[in-house]
């Protein structure tokens, strides 16, 4: 008879196999770069979609370096005078996760997203925006980087000042938590019903192993979110194609270089 590990699975608090540091350096080492050329600055600008991608890039001064792709590797760049890295990471928790392994590796320590996410409340309509102050775990990510019981939250400081960026491009958001899910055409009628009470704002697939991958490795993150679809009415409301959406990754990507300029 198979048995399956998944049963009793729980988190593993022994040492990793595989790190990320020598999973790097072994990168750096076959693309022949100095250890210098390979170390990026310390504050890391990261998004998922094209619209706040492509703003992102042309902010850091990447436009002709960079492949407009998701998944690439993080790139060194600058804006203005202020060193920066930037990369357009693949949706989901793992991919997030990798990418935000890599790039602490090679010397990131504040991390600022811009991300997507569905609302679950009827005071945050397509366009809005959320500042993430902590996120409900059902991804599978998270939970290799920490025990069940643990929490998962942004930074408190670096959370503000990115509150503070955003306010000063107009934009209002609200802050509170998120619900992480590896699988989105399983947000079911009671889950929403249920995080809804519970006060959580919008749903979405990166932010619990972010910020697990963040607190395990000592570095700050913050996570702003523009309002992409609605799943408060009778029937789920998409605006993926909404320019309220497509002006909030913007805007909120502006927000994310200003509070990235001023980590000098």
């Amino acid at each position: 008879m198979l048995v399956s590990l998944a049963v009793s699975w729980s988190w593993d608090p022994s040492a990793p196999y595989i790190t990320p540091g020598r999973n790097t350096e072994t990168l750096r080492e076959r693309l022949g770069l100095s250890e210098d050329e390979w170390r990026l600055p310390p504050t890391l600008v990261a998004t998922f979609q094209p619209e706040s991608w492509h703003r992102l890039r042309a902010g850091c001064g990447l436009l002709d370096a960079v492949h407009g792709g998701p998944g690439v590797m993080p790139t060194a760049g600058a804006i203005g005078d202020v060193p920066v890295a930037a990369v357009r990471m693949m949706i989901g928790a793992p991919a997030a996760a990798l990418a935000l392994e890599a790039a602490v590796a090679r010397g990131v320590r504040d991390v600022l997203v811009v991300g997507s996410a569905g609302s679950l409340r009827d005071d945050l309509p397509i366009g809005s925006t959320v500042i993430v102050t902590g996120a409900e775990r059902e991804d599978g990510t998270s939970h290799h980087y920490l025990p069940a019981g643990e929490v998962v939250a942004a930074d408190p400081g670096l959370s503000d000042r990115l509150a503070a960026r955003a306010a000063d491009r107009g934009l209002r958001p609200l802050r509170g938590r998120v619900w992480t899910i590896d699988a989105p055409y399983r947000e079911t009628v009671g889950a929403i019903q249920r995080h809804r009470e519970a006060g959580v704002l919008a749903v979405e697939m990166e932010a619990a192993a972010m910020f697990a991958v963040a607190r395990v490795r000592g570095v700050r993150a913050a996570l702003i979110v523009a309002i992409s679809d609605e799943l408060w009415h009778e029937e789920w409301r998409p605006g993926f194609d909404d320019e309220r959406y497509h002006g909030a990754l913007v805007t909120a990507a502006d927000a994310v270089l200003a509070c990235a300029a001023g980590m000098a």
